[in-house]
């Protein structure tokens, strides 16, 4: 529950029974604080910052005000974190106001036309065509920004001077008006409902995104402090403004006794010459050796930008002896793998078009000798491609060598694919390395992520496509080799290419023969298989059996799939786990997708958002038919926008979005058209109906 504090004035009674009526319609915790409305800016100084302390310990969401108390809250506390709203003074309410002076000074309105002032704190929006109409009154809005008697009389006096009939205002502004002889009119008991339930559920809406927001701080934080990499950021006068967990533990010290301190301070051989290029200007430094105190650091150094202007720098930091570990790990992790390809085309589960196309290019490609360039997303199975185009070719019986560019260092990668001579650099085995292309001698090295290699590395890539021999590092000899390269990325490479961070001649060398492997959701039909499949696969471990109704088939051929078939993999072994009977409905697999899909909010949202327990249903002919059709099948006249149903020029709705706007006109129906209820009935918050109706025209 939302927590709102509202300052107000003494004599706000009915204001305070109307706010009070609004919060528990909304479901939120309110309080008040009552102060005096004519102390100065000074005066009310304490009296705030004790405020404030104590909404911050009670979990204050939101402070409200009105009037001209904003500009003293914000003067008082200019930092301050939990946000100020001031009540919002609509147009209507100032015709209100207008109109109750005419009832109870019918003899302000005897001339033909009334000119008045409406003095306001924020601008109001007045349809000044139909108060002159209607009213036979001019009426303007002066917006005042002070609280300052002296600065208050000047605007009441050019007021006079402009002829106004009267004015209407605030109490305070009031006072001052009548002791000047202008008349002046305000009603404490005037209806400001509306005024302030459309300020509250704006409230709700700012709260809603600061939570996501500081969330998705959290989170991130969460992310660096669990990294293995030290990392730091300075600001350009080379003081610490940020230190995650690992960057405390190299340094052995407290967070707190890091930030704010010279990064030069705290390592020495980090001098402030070091940093000068990364902090004035995009300068970029990799794999600087420094020495702090009996460690080597291996040291990157990148330029902090933001708003497009660099604001310091990021100090990444590991120390070489976790690196030569990991060295060690991921030499073992390739070895443990063997030079083995397991996987053939008939490996590859398909039942689609598109697939069965990509499948037999890459057959034909097979039987050649020449480079092969996969292109695909992430999880459409770039490596299963790979070894069933060596199986499929003559050089199944030698060996396979796969590498993944991305997840090597860059200072390793080198050293991996072409080996080097020992005592070649500090901490170089003595008897030297083999290099992995000269391992894949006569078979096929598969190099994934081919994007991700620096490009000192692509230039001797280059040589071994070009010449057909490497030379390890250290060493002058150059050995002739024999491998057919496959390469892999799902980066657009001409783009990296026009960034300067890919060479074309070696994408033309590379990409002799492409393969492009489309994603699952382009292949839909080939969903029912997989899911059948790995369920299978995952219940024989777990001695389960699972069956999907025909309504849980339809949301997984619905949903985008953006991590592809390992996505779709992972999904049903989790399927498989949480699952307690045999039969999985589609409420359920909306709900488990709606749980794994917090990085794509919308794609969640549209699983989440249907009634507790709802099937996903067709509500109409052409979606009912989108269904019987099967995964990827289009019926009627708009077979080729991607979805069945068209509303006259409108977007179109998904089968799940048809369910969804059925399950919200059932639950406002069961409500009587009360959208709290119906919220709850649905299991969503106020704010999320509004927007949902409106989306769907159910206003």
């Amino acid at each position: 529950m939302m927590k709102f504090l509202y300052i107000l004035g003494e004599k706000t009674e009915k204001v305070k029974e109307e706010a009070l009526q609004i919060a528990e319609e909304l479901h939120i915790e309110l309080s008040f604080f009552h102060t005096a409305t004519n102390r100065t800016t000074a005066e009310y100084a304490p009296i705030f910052l004790k405020l404030y302390a104590e909404a911050e310990a009670r979990g204050v969401d939101l402070i409200l005000c009105r009037g001209s108390m904003e500009s003293v809250l914000r003067t008082v506390l200019p930092d301050s974190v939990i946000p100020i709203l001031p009540i919002q003074f609509l147009g209507s309410s100032a015709i209100g106001l207008l109109a109750d002076v005419m009832e109870h000074h019918p003899e302000e309105f005897s001339k033909p036309l009334v000119r008045v002032s409406i003095l306001s704190h924020v601008p109001l929006v007045l349809d000044q065509h139909a108060i002159r109409f209607l009213m036979h009154t001019e009426m303007k809005d002066i917006v005042i920004k002070t609280r300052e008697s002296e600065e208050i009389r000047s605007i009441l006096k050019e007021e006079q001077k402009q002829g106004t009939d009267f004015i209407i205002c605030g109490p305070a502004i009031k006072t001052l008006a009548e002791e000047m002889g202008l008349h002046a009119y305000f009603n404490p008991s005037s209806d400001e409902y509306e005024s302030q339930l459309k300020t509250f559920q704006q409230a709700i809406i700012i709260v809603e995104n600061l939570r996501q927001q500081r969330e998705r701080s959290r989170l991130l934080e969460n992310i660096m402090n669990y990294s293995f990499e030290a990392v730091l950021q300075v600001d350009r006068q080379g003081a610490v403004r940020y230190s995650n967990t690992a960057a405390d533990q190299i340094l052995e010290k407290e967070n707190r006794d890091i930030l704010g301190r010279k990064l030069w301070e705290l390592i020495p051989e980090l001098t402030r010459e070091l940093l000068e290029g990364s902090m004035e200007q995009e300068e970029k430094k990799y794999a600087c050796l420094i020495r702090f105190g009996d460690r080597i650091l291996v040291v990157n150094i990148l330029s902090y930008i933001k708003d497009e202007k660099i604001e310091g720098a990021i100090v990444q930091m590991d120390q070489k002896e976790r690196l030569d570990k990991l060295e060690g790990q991921i030499k073992s992790e390739l070895y443990k793998k063997g030079l083995v390809a397991r996987y053939h085309f008939g490996d590859i589960l398909h039942q689609s078009e598109k697939m069965q196309e990509c499948i037999y290019q890459a057959k034909q490609f097979s039987k050649h000798s020449a480079n092969v360039l996969l292109f695909g997303e992430s999880g459409t199975g770039k490596e299963l491609f790979a070894q069933s185009i060596h199986n499929f070719s003559s050089r199944c019986s030698q060996p396979f060598v796969a590498v993944n560019c991305g997840a090597l260092p860059v200072n390793l990668l080198e050293s991996e694919l072409f080996g080097y001579v020992g005592g070649a650099f500090t901490g170089a085995a003595k008897q030297g390395k083999k290099g992995l292309i000269e391992m894949a001698d006569h078979g096929t090295i598969f190099l994934d992520e081919i994007s991700e290699m620096d490009l000192q590395g692509q230039i001797r890539l280059l040589r071994v496509l070009e010449e057909r021999v490497i030379t390890k590092i250290g060493d002058d000899k150059v050995i002739p080799v024999d491998v057919r390269i496959v390469a892999a990325t799902n980066k657009n490479l001409r783009k990296l290419i026009s960034e300067g961070k890919f060479r074309a001649d070696l994408y033309y060398r590379l990409n002799v023969l492409t393969v492009k492997i489309p994603p699952l959701r382009e292949r839909r039909e080939d969903i029912d298989l997989l899911t059948d499949h790995f369920l299978r696969h995952y219940g024989e471990k777990n001695s389960k059996t699972l069956v999907l109704t025909d309504e849980a088939y339809a949301v997984l051929r619905a949903y985008s799939w953006p991590g592809n078939v390992r996505q779709l993999r992972n999904f049903c072994e989790r399927l498989v786990i949480i699952a307690d009977g045999r039969e999985v409905s589609a409420a359920m697999v909306r709900r488990q997708l709606g749980d794994i899909d917090q990085e794509e909010p919308a794609e969640a949202e549209r699983f989440l958002t249907t009634a507790p327990g709802a099937a996903v249903t067709a509500t109409d002919a052409s979606a009912a038919a989108y269904f019987a059709a099967g995964a990827g099948g289009r019926t009627g006249p708009a077979a080729g926008n991607g979805w069945p149903e068209t509303r006259g020029g409108l977007p179109p709705l998904s089968p799940l979005e048809l369910s969804e706007r059925q399950n919200i006109r059932e639950a406002l129906f069961r409500a009587g058209g009360n959208r709290q209820q119906a919220a709850a009935l649905l299991g969503i918050g106020r704010s999320s109906l509004w927007r949902k109706m409106k989306k769907y025209h159910l206003e």
